[in-house]
């Protein structure tokens, strides 16, 4: 990905903040790096796409931590992204870490935002750029759920938002070991379908498409490594086992957003909205009895 990340340690803590200030929009930090007040380059990064994917532990930065959860950074130059920090939703348990057992969405994606700008000494008023939220495609209530709050947090914030697709985050997450060939990025399977895209130097070929195995096995071939999860098609897995590609699970980590929302557009919180792989079930299920 054309993206410098720099990591740095979190700032002192504020014990307390209002997540949206009032109309003035006081925005004083308790520090930063430079040793100026902060302006209108925070970045809020949302990852709750595909919970059922479930959790894994990183390094002590995170970077390669997957789950569910919050990060904020700076924008710091043209595809610079200066890590603040990250917040694992329903992850106290295991410390704070990426490993613990994720719990309720609805429950924890506002606190978790709260903590983060709490740890941080901010206020989303005043200081937060845009909300950059992966859209899918994922699960139908977690996809509804982060464009919502993305909507609402960046209205009230008198911020922008950045649609980050989910294919697009992954893509980021993968090492640089795995870009000699296109890679191919499996999500939101199905039976014997799965939502398939290839990127190449990290960037997409084409749009993605639901696949069903058999059709799949063409594109597979032409890839060098197929990212993923445990609910992939046995057809998609025994189509990259017989091309020879490398498979690997995805990361699915609100820093990858990060990354990936760097120099995508800013827009209106209200043409933010998810995307789906397929039609809802609920929705199928309507046309049918009409």
């Amino acid at each position: 990905m054309h993206c410098l990340l720099r990591i740095r340690s979190p700032v002192t803590r504020c014990d307390s903040f209002a997540l949206l200030a009032g109309a003035s929009g006081s925005c004083d930090r308790v520090s930063t790096l430079s040793g100026v007040l902060p302006d209108r380059h925070h970045i809020l990064a949302i990852e709750i796409s595909n919970p059922g994917a479930g959790v894994r532990g990183g390094d002590g930065a995170g970077a390669q931590a997957s789950g569910p959860g919050v990060a904020l950074g700076r924008v710091d130059g043209p595809g610079r992204v200066e890590l603040a920090s990250i917040e694992w939703l329903n992850a106290a348990a295991a410390g704070g870490g990426a490993a613990g057992r994720f719990g309720g969405l609805d429950d924890d994606l506002m606190p978790a935002i709260s903590r983060l700008f709490a740890r941080e000494g901010l206020v989303a008023r005043g200081c937060l750029r845009a909300v950059a939220v992966s859209i899918g495609p994922g699960g139908y209530t977690s996809l509804r759920i982060a464009c919502a709050a993305a909507k609402m947090i960046a209205e009230g914030a008198g911020a922008a938002c950045i649609s980050v697709p989910t294919a697009a985050a992954v893509a980021a997450g993968v090492g640089a070991e795995h870009w000699d060939r296109p890679v191919g990025i499996a999500l939101a399977s199905k039976g014997d379908a799965a939502w398939l895209q290839v990127f190449e130097r990290g960037e997409p070929t084409g749009p993605g498409r639901v696949l069903s195995g058999d059709e799949a096995a063409g594109v597979i071939g032409g890839v060098g490594t197929l990212v993923g999860d445990a609910h992939l098609p046995g057809a998609m897995r025994l189509a990259a086992e017989r091309a020879g590609a490398r498979m690997i699970e995805p990361v699915f980590s609100p820093l990858s957003v990060l990354v990936a929302a760097a120099g995508r557009p800013e827009i209106d919180p209200a043409l933010c909205n998810p995307l789906y792989p397929r039609e809802p079930d609920a929705v199928t299920l309507w046309r049918a009895r009409k």
